[in-house]
């Protein structure tokens, strides 16, 4: 009879354990989580600063891209209009990359709607330096927020 009663306490303490365990596990999880999400916005942050930078550093590029948005594209020089086809190219890909992060999940949605405002906001810009829209789903969400 004891080994019974103490075999019962065993299994519940056992019970116990796993219950305790599990909680922690789930627990563990949702912090890995917490910290890989703040880990991206943080990259994702600092490469948008490290791109401003980039931009207000350079020799040439700041005032080529003034010239365009006050005097227009056809303006510039072939050499210019090269150097800022090459800049807003590697702006769309980053807007890209973070569209990419919130259609897995990885981004807010107030972010995305930002990134999606402000590349439609570009787009008659992008345009004027040949950049079409395809039909990937980042270039469909730009056409949608631009109210194409």
């Amino acid at each position: 009879m004891n080994s019974e009663k103490l075999n019962r306490w065993l299994t519940l303490l056992a019970n116990f354990g796993v219950v305790i365990g599990l909680a922690l596990l789930i627990y563990e999880l949702r912090e890995s989580q917490n910290l890989a999400e703040t880990e991206s916005a943080v990259q994702r942050l600092d490469q948008m600063q490290l791109a401003r930078v980039e931009l207000a550093t350079s020799e040439d590029l700041a005032s080529i891209r003034v010239k365009a948005l006050s005097e227009g594209v056809e303006s510039l020089t072939s050499v210019e209009i090269y150097k800022l086809q090459q800049w807003e190219s590697s702006v769309r890909l980053r807007m890209q990359s973070h569209y990419i992060q919130y259609a897995r999940g990885y981004l807010d949605h107030d972010t995305a709607n930002k990134i999606l405002r402000d590349a439609a906001t570009s787009l008659r810009y992008w345009e004027e330096l040949g950049y079409e829209l395809g039909d990937s789903d980042f270039e469909q969400a730009i056409k949608k927020a631009a109210g194409r």
